[in-house]
């Protein structure tokens, strides 16, 4: 059985371990995994190479992708997928796993499943904004960094009270890893790219904080629409000083984490029993912390929006 690894747009932590443990289930089954280098541009460009545990082993620690990746929409035209087919049929691949986000998930999937190759989607983004999971490959490790990052603050916070801090996770147009990450550190406050909210009732919010416990701590999702004026806009505007941290994309390269890597080993089982059963499509998905494989086409379902209910927990807008 020759199987082809694919990384369709942003990385993630995890992906080295998945690839790491599927090299070795096809190796002790005499099977070949071969890997695109540069997503489906680099499968177009013929950019194949074999994919060995001991090629491996040094990444499963590491953040990133050995694989890399690729945003190109190269799968649009007819005679591109004509050729990727024939590539495919080079090459004698009998499956696809497919590392990748939403926007994989619900568009590149569907399209790669009609080229008579079966394949199996790895929802893989520290979004976590893929729809019909509660979990997303590396998600975990990206919480865990802010929340690292966010303790050291905080230590500061203690040690020199008096003053407010800010956060910016990653997270694009979703909130949820916002909004996690905002719950398990103790943020006073949480803005999200999904919900509006009112500047003045900010304002208040973080100076009640400051007040009650000689530090504020507001945590917000890069997607929100001032993301990039806020806390400008704060100091002049109200004379709220807040000393910003843009955590960026030293969160999606962060080490995974020992959960992302325990899901990257069960994820791989799923896929490889999988090929090796004859499925021909598939997602792997979590539901209340199980494993499965779902053979649903996730394109038809409606958006995950980060849970209401927590969003205003932490405001405290119930009371209001």
């Amino acid at each position: 059985m020759n199987i082809l690894a694919v990384v369709s747009g942003g990385d993630a932590p995890g992906i080295n371990a998945a690839l790491f443990h599927l090299s070795r289930l096809v190796e002790s089954n005499d099977d070949v995994l071969y890997g695109a280098s540069g997503g489906f541009l680099g499968l177009l460009n013929e950019q194949i190479v074999e994919l060995s545990p001991t090629l491996l082993m040094p990444t499963i620690g590491s953040g990133g992708s050995y694989l890399p990746s690729s945003r190109e929409p190269v799968l649009n035209g007819v005679s591109r997928r004509a050729k990727i087919k024939s590539i495919l049929e080079k090459y004698a691949i009998d499956g696809i796993v497919l590392f990748g986000g939403d926007g994989t998930m619900r568009h590149v999937l569907p399209i790669v499943s009609v080229m008579a190759v079966p394949c199996i989607g790895i929802p893989t983004t520290i979004d976590n904004d893929v729809p019909g999971t509660d979990e997303t490959l590396g998600f975990d490790s990206a919480c865990n960094y802010a929340i690292s990052a966010i303790d050291g603050i905080l230590a500061t916070a203690h040690g020199l009270p008096g003053r407010g801090f800010a956060v910016e996770t990653l997270g694009g147009r979703s909130g949820i890893l916002a909004l996690q990450i905002a719950r398990a550190v103790g943020a006073h406050a949480v803005l999200l790219p999904e919900y509006d909210f009112d500047e003045q009732w900010l304002v208040d919010r973080l100076r009640q904080a400051l007040d009650k416990f000689q530090h504020a701590l507001l945590v917000y999702g890069e997607g929100i629409a001032s993301s990039r004026t806020l806390i400008d806009t704060l100091h002049s505007n109200h004379h709220l000083r807040l000393r910003d941290t843009r955590l960026g994309h030293a969160q999606r390269g962060s080490r995974p984490s020992y959960r992302d890597r325990w899901l990257a080993n069960e994820m791989m089982d799923l896929v490889y029993q999988a090929f090796a059963d004859g499925i021909q499509y598939g997602v792997v998905v979590i539901h209340d912390g199980r494993l499965r494989l779902s053979e649903t086409d996730i394109a038809h379902l409606p958006p995950k929006m980060p849970d209401r209910n927590r969003y205003e927990r932490i405001n405290d807008l119930h009371s209001s």
